[in-house]
């Protein structure tokens, strides 16, 4: 990792958060908590400044274009999209002791919910998964580069936690951060198999959807059964994950990624 590196991180991630606080408070003072989501927009407009500054237009083409555009096998893209959302069935099943009859969506409506959804997808994955993620796979290996990714990201929310928007609203912001790292660990791992942004597009929008759609958080079931069950079943997958893949994933080499 060069020292312009460790720069780009240690103020990319700085500002990020500071956005985020700042239009946190703005919708916070103005009483409009609307104003709030345009928070989920600064890591793509972040990424996008800063790659333009250092990198040019070929940077931009990179991140924007050829991370997102390129041949990726479509059982990448299928378990990016219902991965999560199949771990959320499993543990709303689960809760339903698997009797299959009582299983329902929150709801059926698609519009806005589905646009809402896409938008926060693209509004962060340029930014977490296409910006800061390979800079850190240029010093740590995976699983720690998605430890460190998991906490900025985790953190990042917390000005929306404070003020009760854009996180769940029944959860202590802990639980919420331990789900954010395991989310980050998902995610990451299929982008080190495709380096493909689109995945981790497709991934954020699943798992939105999946909180959205799915009886999982606390604020739609009355409790927390159903979403640590969510977290027990992620958390074995991914230490699954891990170990059978602990060559590429933890052992990995630093430099890699360098590009």
């Amino acid at each position: 990792m060069s020292t312009q590196e460790k720069k780009e991180i240690i103020l990319f991630s700085t500002i990020a958060i500071g956005l985020s606080s700042l239009i946190c408070y703005i919708s916070y003072e103005t009483n409009n908590s609307n104003l709030s989501i345009l928070s989920v927009f600064t890591p793509s407009i972040l990424a996008l400044v800063f790659t333009a500054i250092n990198k040019g237009k070929k940077g931009v083409y990179e991140l924007f274009i050829k991370q997102t555009i390129k041949k990726t096998r479509i059982k990448w893209l299928l378990l990016s999209l219902i991965g999560i959302p199949l771990v959320g069935s499993l543990a709303m099943l689960t809760s339903l002791n698997f009797d299959i009859s009582k299983f329902s969506l929150r709801t059926y409506q698609l519009m806005p919910q589905i646009v809402v959804i896409i938008l926060i997808a693209l509004g962060e994955e340029y930014g977490w998964r296409g910006f800061l993620l390979p800079r850190l796979m240029n010093k740590f290996n995976l699983f720690y580069s998605s430890i460190i990714l998991g906490l900025i990201w985790g953190f990042w929310h917390f000005p929306a936690y404070l003020i009760g928007t854009g996180v769940p609203l029944q959860m202590n912001f802990m639980v919420f951060l331990l789900w954010v790292i395991l989310g980050t660990l998902f995610i990451s791992w299929i982008y080190y198999y495709t380096k493909s942004v689109l995945t981790s597009i497709l991934a954020h929008i699943g798992a939105n959807a999946a909180f959205n759609y799915l009886l999982i958080l606390p604020e739609f079931t009355g409790s927390m059964n159903t979403f640590w069950v969510f977290i027990f079943y992620l958390s074995i997958m991914m230490m699954i994950i891990f170990y059978v893949r602990r060559k590429d994933l933890i052992k990995g080499y630093n430099n890699v990624y360098k590009k």
